[in-house]
């Protein structure tokens, strides 16, 4: 059975578009000998609910002179409908609940069942559920690919931070990862994000890539480091 790649897309995003995103990337894994697997994400998105979003970002991407509809549109992020993995929420008792976070997961192990599944690519929102599946897979048995994962490839994005569900996530453990972010990033310009995410794993592989913005690279000689990493840390 061919190895295979999660690959989970960013908020507004769906699995289809993610795997345009992903660009040269996309041919490069699968050169490599991947199969890319791209779920959408549990929580559908209503269109005032994307509007509200897309507005919201304009502050941190104007402080960077950047305008989030350049990125959030049909050319760039959007394909096949608007999906998210979290629909966070706080509670009256002020935990912060990831209503789509279980039903996320769910999706996820349909999706992977009968696959060898051996990687895992996640960016932006879909970095942080990268980070949770990776724990979730590593240290219970609630998705088939715990005995089979052997990379993480995180790409800008977050630790998640929430009270419900109640999931034991952190350490992940001596799993073999690349966390990438961009010196141009609007939503994480505090490279102490990055840190806080790539503490989770043991001694990762971390990046912070000059020139690039909220997105995942397609430089080719990034391209290529990628696709490398994967492909060093694939089983035989």
């Amino acid at each position: 059975m061919r190895p295979a790649l999660l690959v989970l897309h960013g908020v507004t995003m769906s699995g289809a578009s993610m795997l345009r995103h992903l660009g040269p990337l996309r041919g490069a894994l699968e050169a490599a000998g991947f199969d890319l697997i791209a779920p959408d994400g549990a929580h559908a998105m209503s269109d005032d609910e994307v509007e509200r979003l897309v507005g919201w970002l304009a502050r941190p991407y104007g402080a960077f002179g950047q305008d989030p509809r350049d990125w959030f549109n049909a050319e760039r992020f959007w394909e096949g409908g608007h999906y998210g993995w979290f629909d966070s929420e706080t509670l009256p008792d002020g935990r912060k609940h990831y209503r789509a976070l279980e039903p996320g997961l769910e999706n996820i192990r349909r999706a992977t069942e009968g696959r060898h599944v051996v990687g895992i690519l996640g960016f932006s929102q879909g970095c942080a559920m990268a980070a949770v599946v990776t724990g979730v897979a590593l240290r219970s048995a609630r998705l088939p690919f715990g005995d089979t994962l052997r990379f993480g490839i995180y790409i800008c994005g977050f630790k998640p931070g929430f009270d419900v569900p109640k999931l034991d996530l952190w350490p992940v453990g001596p799993l073999p990862a690349l966390v990438l972010s961009g010196s141009e990033d609007p939503l994480f310009a505090d490279i102490q994000g990055v840190h806080d995410l790539a503490a989770v794993f043991t001694d990762p592989e971390v990046h912070r890539i000059e020139g690039l913005g909220h997105e995942v690279p397609h430089d080719p000689a990034w391209v290529a480091r990628i696709a490398d990493f994967a492909r060093a840390h694939a089983p035989g």
